[in-house]
């Protein structure tokens, strides 16, 4: 069985790319270099070299695959051509720089997702698209049945325009992972707020820290990939959550007990001081539960905690 995966040379790309081969699948990659694309043939994976702004590639390529794992996005300037980062500075003239950058990726995402459904468009195939739990409504534990709060930054439009071909016959289906899947090779959030910590002296949290963040290890996350894609329903969408919520005033604590430096509690106004962009995340109460995914699925998450993780000498490497 022939899959093909978007952003198969990140973090969690690597280790969906390595779940699927062991499991026997043939796997093809996107990769935006060369450099990457020799990474994955070195795996025993194929590989296109290009980008999500080329809708013709990804439309053949999903065409000539059984199945697509949509993982790739568009995190920042490294990630655009040209063309993309002149209208991300002429769109900045007219609202701001962020409102310009989140326009972009919302074209950029959403013809992506189109191209990759035109691709399996009547075959009754496979299309997951990642999403994530952010932004689904606070107060409470957010289920699979939950949608994106309005108004705030969210992959909303990545899960509509997927499930948007589940008329069209395509078997598109949805997970939303954890704000921080860790591991060995980290590349998200934690290794940003341990940079932060290192710079300032200092591991903060917000408030009380008492805001709970979920979490899942990578290779729990590869293997939901897997299994979504082996029985997932068309138009489902799962939770790669192991941990529902662990409390960030923990996160940092463990991360202050690793660096020896203090932790501080700051308001939320002065967060933003201390860890810049970060502070957009580290005060927000996100618990979310995965137990309908597990009991459809039969996904049992082994792998350790993120504290358990964060304990490892990987995540301080300077």
């Amino acid at each position: 069985m022939r899959i093909f995966v978007t952003g198969a040379t990140g973090f969690i790309g690597t280790a969906v790319v390595k779940e699927f081969l062991a499991a026997g699948y043939q796997v093809t990659g996107l990769s935006r270099t060369t450099q990457g694309a020799e990474k994955l043939q070195k795996f025993g994976a194929k590989a296109r070299v290009g980008r999500l702004d080329q809708p013709a590639l990804l439309r053949d390529a999903a065409a000539e695959s059984d199945g697509v794992i949509h993982l790739a996005f568009m995190h920042g300037l490294a990630h655009m051509d040209l063309m993309s980062r002149l209208r991300l500075f002429a769109g900045a003239l007219n609202g701001g720089i962020m409102s310009s950058f989140l326009r972009i990726v919302h074209q950029t995402e959403s013809q992506a997702v189109q191209a990759l459904g035109s691709g399996l468009e009547g075959t009754g195939r496979p299309l997951i698209v990642t999403s994530g739990v952010l932004m689904l409504p606070f107060g409470k534990i957010s289920t699979e049945e939950d949608d994106h709060v309005k108004d705030a930054p969210n992959r909303s439009f990545s899960e509509t325009t997927a499930l948007g071909f589940v008329p069209r016959g395509v078997r598109a289906s949805v997970i939303r992972l954890s704000p921080t899947v860790h591991g060995s090779g980290d590349r998200g959030l934690i290794p940003y707020i341990i940079k932060a910590a290192r710079k300032k002296g200092s591991s903060v949290y917000i408030g009380g820290g008492a805001n709970r963040w979920p979490a899942v290890h990578v290779r729990d996350a590869a293997r939901l990939f897997r299994l979504a894609l082996e029985k997932g329903e068309p138009g489902a969408k799962y939770h790669g959550v192991d941990e529902t919520g662990v409390p960030f005033r923990d996160i940092a604590s463990k991360i202050a007990a690793k660096l020896q430096i203090p932790t501080s509690s700051y308001p939320t106004p002065k967060s933003a001081k201390h860890l810049g962009f970060l502070s957009n995340f580290v005060g927000l109460d996100n618990p979310s539960s995965s137990k309908w995914t597990q009991q459809t699925l039969g996904w049992k998450p082994t792998g350790p905690g993120l504290l358990a993780d964060i304990d490892q000498p990987d995540y301080f490497k300077i």
